[in-house]
């Protein structure tokens, strides 16, 4: 008994099996998580490690080249890039694609420990970071309010953090920005050389004074002791009255010498909020969590605690996830809707009947329903792949349904009664819908064991498509049958009205005397469809090729950067000259602005996405919805940039929060990447390229990674002069560093809180480098020698940032395009460096967007040919001929002529979601070759002429060929055609499939039996030519 006999033989269990597939449908859709990207685990981490106050060269030699060195010869490592910045160093690791990370960090941490005693001691602890996108922050928070910004800090750590982190979903909250409390002990210098008294010496008795010891335990009459001598300082004077040393019977305290202040950190940062000095505070979601239902609970919370908190305070959502996912999804859904409309409404015109079209709509939103299970099951969320994969599927739902329920139609129209008509119906067709199943997941199958970035970014959309087609086809043979059985009316005519059908009767004819020519002249068909299709690739050259399409999210973001050495307050004024602009945006809902370098974003410096000192800072503006503004972020961008005119050295670039949504790695569309040697020269040559590719056209915002040096005062030890006093050049250096950036000697505790102590000079008596000159240096003799004793001082430069990959030393000239391709971009920027001139060790690589579009472009068109040869296969398998399946997939090239006349149509570029919409077409389009061969195959079989089997199979098949791809374009058009936010990475993929299948089943409906005439005709000839050789050998 086939499956179709079992679902009209067993209606209720059939019933009662869908109503468990819904409510199953139900709840899996309820148990979805929501999130703006998938799970996706780039072959990436980071070390970084921090080193406070120490300058770019000398982190490169103490911290990165040996970390480099110790990670250097990891498992499955591909390639390594780092960073030296002033204090830190950021290395990063890039493995083969499919390396468990867990294991590699893992790895990277054991060969950093064993390499621990090769970096100073005093620097801190490396953190191996992975690059996870599901640990990417879902919101940020602007806050302002209260006195000062520390203030503001300290009661959003203590009073609202613990109770965001224990919300369901939220995994961390973290603060930054804003002054953080320091305990400031600024050293008269004059009082401490009358004194002779070194820096050294007063940390330490700082750090031996405050202090608890535990001294054991104590019995005493059957009672137990705990002693505990108790030294901790309690309050500020008790700092204050610390003896230093004894002259003689008179003790010198702490304050003869120094001033003791409860203030700040220096401040290397500003972060400002609509031009008030805000804090910033970010939230995490655990891993698997639901991003919407996170940060709902988060924003209810906050909404809760205004009720207790100072009333001054106000949160405002800077960047958040779950508005542009609840954007997306309204959207997608809306789509959906308006395509599965459109499905339903063709199927009635052609129909022209509620019965078979109730029965063909009922497959779309059980197949949908079902299709929720898949996801649930594979631990898959609704994102914007997964979205794309629903708008994307809902036309071709009904496919299957249509074919069976055309064929059950002839059936009835032959006078069979509806229960055998529903049953044999769907029997006959069953072998073609599922070859015509399988080889549309055919096509999915090598995007999905991809290990690339490809595979990434297509395995949510695919294993999505893949469930709703094997949805719709376990449909298509239950529950479709069954209710036909029940619905459908036996006839003696097909449903339409006769005016209808005569309508489509003489479309068909002419159709047919069509087809008929087109048999007759062969090769002219042949030809001409080869002829358009290597025509149609030099719209490419119109188009251009593109990585992912720019999307329109509601941030528009600038970093700019002033000349090295301007200050943190100087730039700090500028950057709000220039935030005024950006206020005056009449879209605009907040500005954010931020100055130096945070504490948390060494990462995010070395990539260029943050300030990496106190001359550079960010302006991220947020703009209201795009339904709500008439300009997009890309002319909003435009218009800011005329108004900031090139300076010499002040440099201006523009981006925006697509690169995130599109999961790009880089941080710029353009990077030519420059390795050399010597970094003077390098700059040079940096310069040079610069300059001649600013004007290329599409090109914006050319930059260059390597800064002009930053003002250095070079201590020049006499290790001579240093060893006649008993001092090394290391005791030397960290008495300067000591004495100008401090020195954390001890913790001030209270109320559960601790607070750095740092000693320093006063900041009167380290602004000159004669300062500088007279610090004192502890001398083991005790005797009073001055720094310039022992060194010289001399001014000079070094660089404020190091980059190497690969170890070696490297400069990125990176730029962003608008208003052109990307590849036509880097085609015209190849030619004008053709003939530029470098020496010998010097040379260029490209990278950034166009190296990543470049791999990932190389990834999909292996796909592709895997795709074809699956399809292939599963096509010989069915018809059981070598031959017959390239008939078919002729139809192939023919929905590529679509593809980029679409593109060119819609002014869109080939992008990653064109090509994959081009390898899912390859899926797509055979499947009317597919059933139009079947049934002339079937013609044939029953004794019916070659050439007449042809037209009465194109003749039959016309109908639901036509219903088949007008359905599955109207399911696909409105994804192609919207321009809703976050539409842009789906559009171009929609606007493949639907345009290529418009071209494919045009042309399929000639092509295809011209070309299955001409292969038959061959075969049969060469067929008759080898009978005729064995006869011949018969007969001798």
């Amino acid at each position: 008994m086939t499956i179709p006999e079992f679902s009209v033989k067993r209606r209720v269990t059939i019933t009662m099996l869908m109503l468990i597939i819904v409510l199953g449908g139900v709840v899996s859709f309820f148990s979805l998580g929501l999130d703006l990207m998938p799970d996706m685990e780039f072959p990436m981490i980071s070390v970084v490690t921090r080193y406070e106050g120490v300058a770019p060269e000398d982190i490169e030699n103490l911290l990165t080249k040996p970390i480099e060195e110790a990670c250097g010869s990891l498992k499955g490592m591909k390639n390594i890039y780092s960073t030296s910045l002033e204090g830190s160093s950021v290395v990063m690791i890039e493995f083969e694609w499919g390396t468990n990370l867990d294991f590699a960090a893992q790895d990277a941490r054991e060969s950093i420990d064993m390499m621990r005693m090769m970096i100073p001691s005093d620097a801190d602890s490396s953190a191996v970071l992975k690059f996870d996108m599901s640990q990417m922050p879902v919101v940020f928070f602007g806050i302002i309010g209260l006195k000062d910004t520390m203030e503001l800090r300290e009661y959003i750590k203590d009073s609202v953090v613990p109770k965001l982190e224990r919300l369901d979903g939220v995994a961390s909250a973290m603060v930054f920005g804003g002054r953080e409390r320091e305990i400031n002990v600024l050293i008269n210098r004059f009082k401490l050389n009358a004194y002779g008294i070194s820096m050294d010496e007063i940390a330490s008795a700082l750090a031996a004074d405050n202090i608890n010891v535990s001294a054991g335990q104590v019995t005493e009459k059957y009672t137990e002791y705990f002693v505990r001598t108790l030294g901790e300082y309690k309050k500020i004077s008790d700092l204050e009255n610390t003896i230093i040393r004894k002259t003689g019977d008179v003790p010198i305290y702490l304050k003869d010498i120094a001033e003791v202040r409860d203030s700040y950190k220096e401040q290397r940062d500003i972060t400002r909020l609509n031009g008030k000095e805000a804090v910033l505070m970010m939230i995490s979601k655990q891993s698997g969590a639901n991003t919407v239902l996170t940060v709902d609970r988060v924003k209810k919370a906050l909404d809760e605690m205004k009720e207790t908190m100072p009333a001054d305070i106000e949160f405002f959502p800077v960047m958040d996830q779950a508005h542009i996912i609840k954007k997306i999804l309204k959207n997608t859904l809306l789509n959906a809707l308006v395509g599965g409309v459109l499905a339903v409404f063709f199927l009635y015109a052609f129909l022209r009947n509620w019965r078979p079209t109730f029965g063909i709509f009922l497959a779309i939103p059980i197949s949908i329903i079902t299709t929720f299970i898949g996801l649930y099951l594979m631990g898959y969320t609704f994102n914007i792949f997964t979205l794309a994969g629903f708008a994307l599927v809902v036309g071709m739902l009904v496919d299957n349904a249509v074919v069976v329920i055309e064929n059950i139609f002839r059936k009835l129209e032959a006078g069979e009664e509806r229960p055998r008509a529903a049953a044999q119906g769907a029997t006959e067709v069953g072998m073609a819908i599922t070859t015509s199943t399988l080889t549309t997941i055919a096509v999915f199958l090598p995007m999905v064991l991809s290990k690339g970035f490809a595979g990434q970014i297509s395995r949510p959309l695919a294993m999505t498509v893949c469930a709703g087609l094997l949805s719709s086809l376990l449909v298509a043979l239950t529950i479709v049958p069954m209710v036909a059985s029940v619905l459908f009316k036996k006839r003696k005519k097909i449903a339409p009205a006769e005016l209808e059908k005569r309508k489509f009767e003489k479309f068909k004819q002419r159709y047919i005397a069509l087809l008929a020519l087109a048999l007759k002249r062969k090769k002219l068909v042949i030809f001409s469809a080869l002829g358009v299709f290597f025509l149609s690739l030099f719209g490419l050259m119109i188009t251009g090729l593109e990585f992912m399409p720019q999307a329109d999210t509601p941030i528009v973001m600038m970093m700019t950067s002033f000349p090295v050495g301007t200050d943190l307050d100087e730039t700090s004024r500028v950057v709000e000259q220039i935030a005024e602009d950006f206020m005056n945006v009449p879209e605009k809902m907040y500005v954010l602005t931020m100055i130096g370098r945070s504490s948390y974003g060494d990462t995010d410096a070395a990539m260029g996405t943050m300030p990496a000192d106190v001359n550079e800072g960010m302006i991220m503006s947020r703009m209201v919805d795009l339904e709500k503004r008439k300009r997009t972020v890309f002319e909003i961008s435009d218009e800011l940039r005329e108004k900031f005119p090139p300076v010499e050295g002040v440099t201006y670039k523009f981006s925006d929060m697509g690169s995130q949504m599109s999961g790009s790695m880089s941080q710029t569309p353009v990077e030519l990447k420059l390795f050399g040697r010597d970094l003077d020269e390098m700059e040079r040559y940096a310069k040079g390229i610069a300059e001649r590719i600013k004007d290329v056209p599409g090109l914006r915002d050319v930059t260059v990674s390597l800064k002009e040096g930053k003002p250095e005062i070079q201590v020049l030890v006499d290790r001579d002069r240093a060893a006649h006093f008993g001092m090394r050049v290391s005791q030397i250096g960290k008495t300067v560093q000591t004495a100008l950036l401090g020195k954390v000697a001890t913790k001030y505790r209270a109320y559960g809180e601790e607070t750095d102590v740092r000693i320093r000079f006063s900041e009167e008596d380290r602004d000159s480098p004669e300062d500088i000159a007279n610090i004192i240096l502890p001398a083991p003799a005790g005797q009073t020698i001055y720094l310039k004793d022992v060194a010289q001082l001399k001014e000079g430069v070094g660089p404020l940032k190091i980059d190497r990959e690969n170890r070696l030393r490297k400069i990125t000239i990176g730029a962003n395009v608008a208003n052109r391709s990307i590849g036509q971009v880097v085609a015209d920027i190849k030619v004008r460096l053709a003939d530029f001139p470098m020496a010998k060790g010097y040379f260029l690589e490209y990278g950034g967007t166009y190296k990543q579009m470049a791999e990932t472009m190389i990834d999909l068109m292996l796909a592709f040919l895997a795709a074809a040869i699956l399809i292939y296969m599963i096509m010989a398998a069915q018809f059981e001929s070598l031959t017959q399946p390239f008939v078919i997939m002729f139809s192939i090239p023919m929905s590529i002529i679509g593809v980029i006349m679409g593109l060119i149509v819609m002014g869109m570029s080939f992008s990653v979601p064109a090509m994959m919409g081009v390898i899912i077409l390859g899926g797509i389009v055979v499947n009317n070759g597919i059933v139009l061969v079947d049934y002339v195959n079937r013609l044939r079989k029953q004794g019916m002429e070659k050439h007449e089997a042809i037209i009465q199979a194109a003749s039959a098949r016309l109908r639901p060929i036509l219903i088949t791809a007008l359905t599955t374009i109207m399911g696909i058009l409105p994804m192609a055609f919207t321009t809703s936010q976050g539409a842009e990475m789906r559009a171009p993929l929609g606007a493949a499939v639907a345009f290529g299948l418009m071209a494919s089943t045009i042309l399929t409906l000639f092509v295809v039996p011209v070309m299955y005439s001409v292969t038959e005709t061959v075969a049969d000839r060469a067929q008759r030519k080898a009978m005729r050789k064995l006869h011949g050998r018969d007969e001798s």
